[in-house]
């Protein structure tokens, strides 16, 4: 009976300690399942973090990319336009020049045939005062 009774004790005890220890697994079991979701919870917030920084690197990227066109194209149209008054400013300087040198051809025309004039006059009035002497010889002889 005795013995009986001792194995019925540590029987018990045994069954009770499979009891504490299955109780303990159960409640490690748990620990483990309930970090595991809290280890899912923070991967998944950290994913749907880095998604957004990843849209909004794409969109910063694509509005880099617009400003450079846009800033390309202003460039563009200004250098264009650089070019533009760089040919007018040319094509005016030339005919500034085209007219300067009609100005200067027709200002030496003038002064030539002023010249010519001056020429012509000093002629006549030679011509009038060898005219007026011979009057006058004449006239002298006449009156002789």
């Amino acid at each position: 009976r005795r013995a009986e009774a001792e194995r019925d004790a540590v029987q018990q005890q045994l069954q009770q300690a499979i009891a504490e220890r299955d109780q303990q697994h159960t409640a490690s079991l748990e620990e483990q399942r309930q970090a595991e979701a809290e280890r899912d919870a923070v991967q998944q917030q950290l994913q749907q973090a880095m998604a957004e920084r990843d849209q909004q690197h794409v969109a910063s990227l694509e509005e880099q990319r617009r400003a450079e066109a846009q800033r390309n194209a202003v460039q563009e149209q200004l250098q264009q336009a650089m070019a533009e008054r760089d040919e007018q400013h040319e094509a005016l300087l030339g005919e500034q020049r085209r007219a300067e040198a009609e100005r200067d051809a027709v200002q030496e025309q003038l002064q030539q045939a002023m010249a010519e004039r001056d020429e012509q006059h000093e002629a006549l009035l030679g011509e009038q005062r060898r005219a007026e002497a011979e009057r006058d010889a004449v006239q002298q002889q006449l009156q002789q």
